[in-house]
């Protein structure tokens, strides 16, 4: 097996998780599983965390709701400050919390969903977003060059082939159109790894059990350089600062520790250079 990013066939076993190895290339930094198994589709199947079905607790869905307020706001003012004039598109769009807040934003929305459980959990729960969120990973031929934004947000760590994957979604932009994209910053994957264990996450594995690629600042860049995207801006987000997305992770109230963790966070900015956060980049296509 060589890299899928770029070809290389230096790959190094870094640790095992579950019946699959972890390995790295060491040229670009990419990450994935060994044997490479999974599909974005089946994102919730077989799962053991369930985290879908703590969303019938009001809890979990107003702080997720608050969560994707924030990101929708952090997106418009990346992107220029109004979407009212732009064609949307979301790949992903998971519960849909963060569709709800643009749909009603944008100029037109469209969304695709390839899991069902997803897909349904989103209908059932914005009836907005009817007609809206297509049951599919990627729209149909007739929607190519024709969104002014795309936005992806953890879904490139689930799905199978990502550089693929990057050269169809770029065809639905418009020449010069701008690309949002959101994934877990795994540059000290260990790290983050033993931060997983102490928490209790993903019932002791070191990584989440649908992930199938893990990106370090590198490998996203090698990975929209090879897709033929231009890098606008590159920046680290916290999550450990943010006490919402804390909760989300862990599935319960925050203990006193966790708080005051989240709040000297939100202050230094510390967790962002171990790696604890995600990464966000802003492309734009090729003219």
């Amino acid at each position: 097996m060589g890299c899928l990013l770029c070809g290389g066939s230096r790959l190094k076993k870094i640790f095992l998780s579950k019946n699959s190895g972890i390995v790295k290339c060491p040229d670009c930094g990419f990450m994935s599983r060994y044997p490479y198994n999974g599909c974005v589709s089946a994102k919730c199947a077989a799962c053991p965390d369930r985290c879908i079905d703590r969303l019938s607790d009001p809890a979990f869905l107003e702080a997720r709701l608050r969560v994707d307020s924030k990101r929708a706001g952090r997106i418009k003012k990346l992107t220029g400050g109004d979407f009212s004039e732009l064609k949307i598109l979301e790949l992903g769009t998971g519960l849909g919390c963060l569709a709800s807040q643009l749909a009603g934003s944008a100029g037109q929305y469209l969304g695709t969903e390839p899991s069902s459980v997803f897909h349904g959990f989103q209908l059932e729960n914005f009836k907005s977003l009817s007609g809206k969120v297509l049951n599919t990973l990627l729209p149909g031929a007739e929607y190519e060059e024709h969104f002014d934004l795309l936005i992806a947000v953890d879904i490139l760590q689930f799905t199978d082939k990502p550089l693929d994957f990057m050269k169809e979604a770029k065809s639905f932009l418009k020449k010069g159109g701008l690309f949002y994209l959101e994934v877990p910053d795994e540059s000290l994957l260990r790290l983050r790894a033993g931060a997983r264990k102490f928490l209790g996450l993903y019932k002791g594995e070191p990584v989440h059990h649908g992930h199938i690629n893990f990106f370090t600042e590198s490998s996203l860049r090698c990975l929209i350089e090879r897709s033929g995207l231009n890098i606008e801006k590159m920046s680290r987000l916290s999550i450990a600062g943010d006490e919402d997305r804390l909760f989300l992770t862990i599935k319960k109230e925050l203990p006193f520790y966790l708080k005051a963790m989240s709040l000297c966070a939100r202050l230094t900015k510390a967790d962002l250079p171990l790696g604890l956060g995600n990464t966000v980049c802003l492309c734009s296509r090729r003219e």
